[in-house]
């Protein structure tokens, strides 16, 4: 299958793997194409032939950043789009229109994809490991708990508060950068997310071999995992319990075996291998289907909830976009 693959690239080399042809374009360094402004229609397809790739698959992987190539809903090859953060994104809902089908990452935000005016599918499809990074090298676990990641995003503003408490309660080690190696020394590993959303860090941690504290929520967590078999959970935003859940666990005798359990269900069920099977799979039967020629078919419809999309990102004003790009969006969201 020839694939192009739009903005992030996790699926990138899996795809390779499975033996596919991939052209991947996109804002960062390890794009074969790095975009250094947007690609209208017209430039999209001008770059396609220059390369010589007539695709059978476009595939857009959310990198949490505004559309950078335009025009997809036009393309006459498969179209699937994978949308990882559309509870900081409100617009994925409506640009989800111009592909063939739609996976959504956080399964509690799926209605709102399904109700699609268009009638294109959209599944669930959560977050994964790589076991190509993700890997428990055997390591002492020396530290007790840890915690990797962003500290003072804008979209999380709760994150430093919550672990700033934690860390007076219990022995957490706290960090920014690469966390494969911290996470094959921890024994716990602790996860907190911005909305409640399954994150991929829930998936790294088990799959790096530590036991996971995770925040007690809904997007699909209780379909995925049995919380006291396979990780731990706290109440959200409660720092007080999530210690005593942590300290609780580390005088277990079975912490090891629940850590074990869970590397064994993720590496087994919930890597991107699994995922890029999935979307594989879809795109042959959507070839199958002709679902191509039936969104073309729709294309006044199609377009004018991607239309919608570009109005969503010039008038929402808690999308941090500068008001350059906003007009931008503006314009692109007027009738032809």
């Amino acid at each position: 299958m020839r694939i192009v693959n739009l903005h992030h690239g996790a699926f990138v080399n899996i795809f390779r793997k499975l033996g596919h042809d991939v052209l991947s374009i996109g804002t960062t360094p390890d794009c074969d194409v790095v975009l250094k402004q947007p690609l209208s229609y017209k430039r999209f397809l001008e770059l396609l032939e220059n390369r010589g790739m007539h695709p059978d698959l476009i595939f857009w992987c959310d990198a949490c950043q505004t559309p950078w190539v335009f025009g997809i809903e036009n393309m006459p090859c498969v179209t699937i789009g994978y949308s990882v953060d559309q509870y900081m994104n409100p617009w994925h809902v409506p640009f989800s229109a111009g592909f063939d089908a739609f996976f959504v990452a956080q399964k509690d935000y799926l209605p709102l994809f399904t109700a699609s005016p268009t009638d294109r599918p959209a599944t669930w499809m959560p977050l994964f490991c790589d076991p190509g990074h993700d890997q428990d090298a055997g390591m002492e676990r020396d530290i007790p708990i840890s915690f990797v990641g962003t500290l003072d995003g804008v979209a999380n503003p709760g994150r430093r508060p919550f672990l700033t408490a934690f860390r007076r309660l219990a022995p957490l080690f706290l960090t920014t950068g690469y966390y494969v190696p911290i996470f094959g020394r921890s024994r716990i590993v602790l996860n907190q997310s911005a909305a409640g959303e399954l994150n991929l860090r829930l998936f790294q941690g088990m799959a790096c071999g530590a036991t996971l504290l995770t925040e007690e929520t809904d997007n699909g967590l209780h379909d995925l995992f049995t919380p006291g078999v396979e990780l731990l959970t706290y109440r959200r935003g409660d720092a007080e319990h999530a210690a005593q859940r942590a300290l609780a666990a580390l005088a277990r005798s079975d912490l090891t075996t629940i850590a074990q359990n869970g590397r064994r269900k993720t590496l087994a069920k919930h890597s991107i291998v699994s995922r890029a099977k999935v979307v594989l799979a879809q795109a042959a039967l959507l070839a199958a289907q002709g679902a191509p020629k039936t969104r073309l078919a729709r294309r006044e419809r199609v377009r004018a909830e991607v239309q919608k999309a570009y109005a969503v990102l010039a008038t929402d004003e808690a999308l941090p976009l500068p008001a350059s790009e906003r007009q931008f969006f503006l314009h692109m969201a007027q009738p032809c």
